[in-house]
């Protein structure tokens, strides 16, 4: 008499379905969360690549809108970025771009400013800043403003991302387009 007995089989049945309908909603959020950091991380990985290579080689280095191909005028956040260069006497130099693959769960970014390229120059700083002295790069999702994370990049180079979603680095609030 080895085996199992079909109530047996059942009640083991039930408990693997009602495990498994528990545990998707926490998965989606999950796979939510890593798309959003990734792309947050992506971000202040190449701003600092930026600003470090403007501060190694004493030249104009830009993180702009936009993948390889676009230059620095007629990129989309939505597409991704790329970090360019203009050495002394050269053309532009794409030195790293990240592209964004659309699809329907792909967290989209904005900028508060309005920026489409943020320049480091030969010292750090940041050289086509607004008149508010930082920009805020914001990944929202399909949760809105409570879901979203913000990547802030102040005139003299400092970059930050938020550490909790909800809310930039400077403390305020976020907000997301709907």
């Amino acid at each position: 008499m080895n085996g199992f007995t079909l109530i047996e089989m059942m009640v083991t049945l039930s408990v693997i379905v009602i495990l498994t309908l528990v545990a998707i909603p926490s998965f989606h959020t999950f796979l939510q969360n890593v798309r959003r950091d990734s792309i947050v991380d992506g971000l202040v990985t190449s701003l600092h690549y930026a600003r470090n290579q403007a501060l190694s080689f004493n030249q104009p280095t830009s993180l702009c809108a936009g993948t390889s191909g676009t230059g620095c005028t007629d990129g989309s956040w939505v597409d991704g970025w790329q970090v360019v260069t203009i050495p002394a006497g050269a053309s532009t130099v794409t030195l790293a771009s990240h592209a964004l693959v659309p699809t329907m769960s792909v967290p989209n970014l904005r900028t508060v400013k309005g920026s489409t390229s943020l320049q480091f120059t030969g010292q750090g700083l940041v050289k086509n800043m607004t008149t508010a002295g930082y920009e805020l790069i914001v990944v929202c999702d399909a949760r809105g403003a409570t879901g979203a994370r913000a990547v802030l990049v102040n005139r003299m180079g400092y970059i930050q991302a938020s550490p909790k979603s909800g809310i930039a680095p400077n403390g305020d609030a976020l907000t997301c387009p709907t």
